[in-house]
């Protein structure tokens, strides 16, 4: 986690490259376009959850940066796999509420959920 974070610092893609997981095991390439102009300011890790399942850790983390003049944090919470002996950042892992999930759309021809018997289209969806 420091390591990608000192990278970041200085620049080091290919170092990001060969430390995130789906990028791991494809050869390096050279970056394109111009990079933005951040400066990392600081690192604060809030929680470190080791072993959250075997070869998988958790890191609660906050980057403090400066952008164009303007002062920045971003908060993240990050999984990473140990694989090979390395240490990869696999994902960022939500935070906050589950998404809402809406209940099944009810059909015309189907019969109606308030348990009237009728079908939806002559009950409740007329």
């Amino acid at each position: 986690m420091r390591s990608r974070y000192t990278a970041h610092v200085v620049g080091d893609t290919q170092y990001l490259d060969r430390t995130y997981l789906p990028t791991s095991k494809l050869p390096p390439k050279p970056y394109e376009g111009t990079p933005r102009p951040i400066k990392w300011v600081k690192l604060e890790i809030h929680r470190h959850d080791a072993n959250v399942r075997p070869g998988v850790s958790h890191v609660d983390f906050s980057a403090h940066f400066t952008e164009d003049g303007q002062s920045g944090v971003m908060h993240e919470k990050s999984e990473f796999e140990l694989i090979d002996g390395a240490w990869l950042f696999s994902r960022v892992l939500r935070e906050g509420p589950a998404p809402i999930v809406s209940a099944p759309k009810v059909g015309r021809n189907d019969p109606c959920p308030c348990g009237s018997g009728k079908k939806f289209k002559r009950c409740c969806g007329a």
